[in-house]
Formats: structure tokens, C-alpha cells, sequence
């Protein structure tokens, strides 16, 4: 028998991974990751994954997933700061952990806040079977990040309003995925990994998540971020990896060619406009029942969804 697929979804710093650690401890459930960064290994403090103020929590990094307070959770450190992964990696990689993860009832959350990963997977944005065209990415690996970004907006304004126009490989990517994409047809469609996904998302105020991003910025900056970055830049030096959010920054201060406040607002003005281009995906969901994380007792009001979902009490994806 296999188990329900819950989405937990939102803008970063919404508390996602915790009340999905919180919903797979009361209905034996495992998380899968749906996050961009932190597919990549010894990336830790700048991509959240050891959230920033919870040390009292139960830690252990196991050679396939980690395990946060006795839950499992899947989709960390899968690639080396100098390896690509795409979407298209993701949705494969989901593919053969799924039906190993839900085996005997167990339902899996997943749980992130970078949409296309989300998308691909449930099946909402179709890769049909896309893998990389080296002969194209070679040509694109010529461009400038202006160049190729310019290049994404001609072949799909949609995808480029929401992309984070400062990430080459992000943008490689996309253009890779548009261009294959208007040369497919359905004929090669691969299967969905599972039938049905029950999408729930996490929000506030924007002012408020700007607050939240912030002081969540203000408790990484410190030795440990630093350490990560020394790390990446001595043992992968052609990696772009600290070209991304918080780490590009960071890498500014330590070269020296900002102080650590200035460094730092660079830092929060980036994440203020990640969260934009997060919002702004995911409103292209109909799906999704939103819950206002400030909303007295609103985990109570997800609580019930999912006990019902997993119950068969009702249908509460529509």
C-alpha cells in the first residue's frame, strides 16, 4: 500500500521543514526536499538546512538522506558544489526514491519552496523525458548572464519573470528545457511518479516575511557561513554555486569588497526578491490552500487536512 503525497509549500522562512518534521512524526511520514540549494553537499548554514535558533533538535547525516528529530528526510546533499543538477535531475531522482519511501503506507512530504522542482515533480510541468543537450549547452556556456537571460525572455517571458535572472546556470537550464520542449511532443510524455498531490502552502504578509528573511539572515552571518565558503572555494573552484543567494555576500566579504553590514543588506535585498519570484510562481496554482503562518492555531488547521487526507475521510485537493 502505498502512502498520500502532501505538498508543503511558500516563500522561504515560513517555517515549512518544521511543520513538516511536526506532520511526519503524527502520520508516519518522510520529507523529500524540494529545494534547489540544498541538493548540494557541504552548502548547510546559507540554504537553511540546519535551521538558524534550533540546536535543540536531533541531527544525523546518513549516507542517502538525513534524520531530523527520528524523521527521515530525502533530497539533501546529492551533488558536489561543482556539479550540475536540473529539475529534470530531480524529477529522476524522486522517480526511484517514491516508491521506495512510501512502501508499506508511509506518506511522504514534500516540502520546499522551489516551485519548478514542485512543479516537475507532480507532474504540473512536463520535462517529457528532457535530459541536457550538451551540443546547446556548449553554445550557451559562451554567453554572459545578460546575454542569456535576454535569450530566455525572447523564448519564454513567463519562465524568465520568475527565474532568478543573476544565476547562469539557472538560466542555461531553462533555456535548455524551453528549447527541447517546443521540439517535443506528447508521444514521449514519461509517467507521473504518483497519482495525486495535496498542496498546501505557508505564507504571510510580505513586510512580514522581509522581517522574517531578515533575521534569519543576521544569524548565519557569522564563522560557520564563512567556513562553508573557504571550503567550497578551496576544494571546488569552478564552482557557481557562490554566485547564489547569501553566499555571493558573503564571498563579497571576505574579499574585502564590502563590509559586513553592507554585505549583509545585499544579502536581505536578495532574499527580499527571491520571496517576490516565489510568490509570484506559485500563484500559477490554483491547487494550493494557503494558511497565514501568523493565523492563531493555523497547524491546527493543517493538522486536520492531512489527518482527513490520510484517513480517506474526504477529498481536499479541489
Amino acid at each position: 500500500m502505498e502512502g498520500k503525497v502532501i505538498v508543503i509549500l511558500g516563500p522561504t522562512c515560513t517555517g515549512k521543514t518544521s511543520l513538516g518534521i511536526k506532520l511526519c512524526q503524527l502520520f508516519n511520514g518522510a520529507i523529500i526536499s524540494a529545494d534547489s540549494r540544498q541538493v548540494v553537499r557541504h552548502m548547510d548554514i546559507g540554504t537553511g538546512k540546519i535551521p538558524a535558533g534550533e540546536s535543540n533538535r536531533q541531527f544525523e547525516q546518513r549516507e542517502d538522506r538525513w534524520n531530523v528529530d527520528g524523521v527521515d528526510i530525502f533530497g539533501y546533499d546529492l551533488v558536489n558544489p561543482d556539479e550540475y543538477f536540473s529539475a529534470y535531475d530531480f524529477t529522476e531522482y524522486c522517480r526511484k526514491v517514491f516508491p521506495r519511501v512510501s512502501r508499506n503506507g508511509k506518506n511522504i512530504f514534500l516540502v520546499g519552496g522551489t516551485g519548478f522542482y514542485i512543479d516537475a515533480v507532480t507532474d504540473r510541468a512536463s520535462l517529457e523525458g528532457i535530459g541536457p543537450n550538451m551540443e546547446l549547452r556548449k553554445s550557451l556556456e559562451k554567453l554572459s548572464t545578460e546575454e542569456l537571460a535576454e535569450k530566455l525572455r525572447q523564448l519564454d517571458e513567463s519562465i524568465y519573470k520568475t527565474i532568478d535572472t543573476k544565476n547562469p546556470a539557472r538560466l542555461l537550464r531553462a533555456i535548455e528545457k524551453v528549447s527541447q520542449v517546443k521540439k517535443s511532443d506528447n508521444a514521449n510524455k514519461t509517467v507521473p511518479i504518483f497519482e495525486k498531490a495535496t498542496y498546501i502552502g505557508l505564507t504571510a504578509e510580505r513586510e512580514i516575511l522581509y522581517q522574517r528573511a531578515d533575521g534569519w539572515v543576521d544569524s548565519i552571518f557569522n564563522e560557520r557561513l564563512f567556513e562553508e565558503v573557504k571550503l567550497i572555494q578551496t576544494q571546488f573552484p569552478k564552482s557557481h554555486r557562490l554566485n547564489g543567494l547569501i553566499y555571493k555576500s558573503a564571498v563579497d566579504y571576505l574579499n574585502g569588497a564590502t563590509d559586513l553590514d553592507d554585505a549583509k543588506q545585499r544579502a536581505k535585498f536578495d532574499m527580499h526578491a527571491y520571496i517576490r519570484r516565489q510568490q509570484t510562481w506559485f500563484k500559477r496554482n490554483p491547487e494550493i490552500r494557503w494558511f497565514d503562518i501568523f493565523q492563531k492555531n493555523f497547524d491546527a488547521g493543517v493538522t486536520s487536512i492531512v489527518e482527513s487526507l490520510v484517513n480517506g475521510e474526504s477529498e481536499l485537493n479541489g
